[in-house]
Parts: structure tokens; sequence; C-alpha cells
């Protein structure tokens, strides 16, 4: 799931969501990558917020963050006053619990998403997922730089009748 120069053209096609022919990918497009990374930070920022939720008076996330962009001065370049370096456990709380319900609610979207696009949002996904089996075809339609590798390897075959399903992990 380490991002590649594929990614820069399935997201300026969208992933070919505007027309009929998807963009090269490897085994994974850019939008599961997205996907991967986007549960990684976000679900590591909720754990920790929950963490200073958890113990208030021992662990100060954003007095310690905002003396690290003060240190940058950034608010000073886009004409803001420094931000409060000094905070209450209460303001610390009260700023954990705000960080933990909005990328709670942003990781939501995300899952959201990944239901629909894996089960009625794609065609052959859901099939895939049961079976863990993709068609050489579908695999080439959605992900044909990995196609062309496995066929290069010997891995898949080259002809996509011969081969009626390919797995998917």
């Amino acid at each position: 799931n380490i991002p590649n120069r594929y990614d820069l053209r399935w997201f300026r096609e969208a992933g070919g969501l505007f027309s009929d022919a998807h963009p090269p990918a490897k085994k994974f497009n850019a939008g599961q990558k997205l996907i991967f990374w986007g549960t990684i930070v976000l679900g590591t920022s909720i754990a920790v917020s929950g963490l200073a939720l958890l113990f208030p008076f021992e662990i100060h996330l954003f007095a310690k963050t905002f003396t690290m962009i003060n240190s940058t001065g950034l608010p000073g370049l886009l004409g803001f006053d420094p931000l409060p370096e000094q905070l209450t456990p209460q303001a610390e709380m009260q700023l954990s619990q705000s960080w933990h319900a909005i990328v709670s609610f942003a990781m939501l979207a995300i899952i959201l998403a990944h239901i629909y696009l894996g089960s009625v949002g794609m065609q052959g996904a859901y099939d895939a997922m049961g079976t863990g089996q993709v068609d050489l075809r579908w695999a080439e339609q959605h992900h044909s730089i990995w196609v062309a590798e496995g066929q290069e390897d010997g891995e898949f075959p080259a002809d996509p009748a011969a081969a009626k399903a390919m797995p998917a992990e």
C-alpha cells in the first residue's frame, strides 16, 4: 500500500468514475490505499485522543502540539494570534473530545464508503469478497498493471478466456 506514480493518474481520473475506462493500477489502486492509510492514521489519532481522555492530567496533547505549531511561525504568517501553549486539563479534555468526535465521524464516512463499494457499488466486488477470487477480465479492467506483471511472471495465464478465477488476496 505504498503510494506510487500510478496513483496520481488514478486520482486525476477519479478512479474512472466519470468514464468507462479504469486508470491503470497495481494490486491496490489509489482509493484502496487511501482507505488503508486513512484507517491507520485516523485510527491511531482516535486511539491517542482516547488515551488523552482517559488520562487528562497525564497526557497533554494539544498544548504540546500548539507549541510545535507556534514554533514554525505559521499562525503569524496566516495573520492569527499564536495558539495557547498553556492549557488547563479541562481545556485539554474539551479539545480532545472535539478532536475524537470529528476524526471518528471522518472514519465513519470512510468505513461507510468502503462498505458501499465492497458490496453494491462495484460490480464483482461482493463476489470477490465472498470467494476470495476475481475473474481475470475484471482484474484486467480494474488492476491492469498487476495483471500484466503477473502474466510476465507466469503467475496468471496470458489468455483471459483460459482463466476463470484467480486469487484476490
